[in-house]
């Protein structure tokens, strides 16, 4: 996943991320990752939006780096509700399980 971060409603994907999905000819998967990434941004508080960083969604788990323990704390307690909503966003079995580590964020 891009590794943008701020208030800006879309973020980047690596250009590097494009040119592969394109050559590869799986532009549905890019189209799944930046679907996925608009319901994560709707599924977290903007205060959480901004310390959080998508890093990978694999094997129907969605990795997650914050910027803080405290902040990772709080996705585990926010996590039911998150899973919810990447479930009515995405549709059932696309995310069923979030990951997390502490990172830059």
């Amino acid at each position: 996943m891009a590794r943008g971060r701020g208030e800006h409603p879309s973020r980047p994907v690596a250009v590097k991320e494009v040119l592969k999905e394109m050559l590869s000819g799986d532009l549905q998967g890019l189209e799944a990752r930046q679907r996925l990434r608009r319901a994560w941004e709707a599924a977290l508080p903007p205060a959480l939006l901004s310390q959080t960083r998508l890093v990978d969604w694999r094997r129907q788990e969605l990795w997650v780096e914050v910027a803080a323990a405290a902040v990772g704390q709080e996705l585990q307690f926010l996590k039911p509700r998150i899973l919810k909503a990447l479930e009515r966003a995405l549709g059932p079995g696309a995310v069923k399980d979030l990951r997390i580590r502490v990172g830059e964020g």
